[in-house]
């Protein structure tokens, strides 16, 4: 499965997709406010006609290791 790291152009938009996201599909928040979400998850954006923008593709791998890294280091 692919995953997208990406990031919205205002609070509002990032609203709806968060909460559009998180009824549909699980997602991750990151701390730096960008996020880490499935590919159908762009497709379910571009349908809704909200902006995004890819910041970087990102394996599975790298999506766990990202997780441990926030675990091991709290913000």
């Amino acid at each position: 499965m692919k995953f997208a790291k990406v990031r919205f152009e205002s609070d509002e938009v990032c609203a709806r997709a968060l909460k559009g996201l998180a009824t549909r599909m699980q997602i991750t928040v990151l701390a730096d406010e960008s996020f880490i979400v499935p590919e159908a998850g762009l497709e379910w954006l571009k349908t809704e006609g909200l902006p995004f923008q890819i910041v970087e593709w990102v394996s599975q791998d790298n999506v766990l290791q990202t997780l441990r890294d926030n675990l091991a280091h709290p913000v």
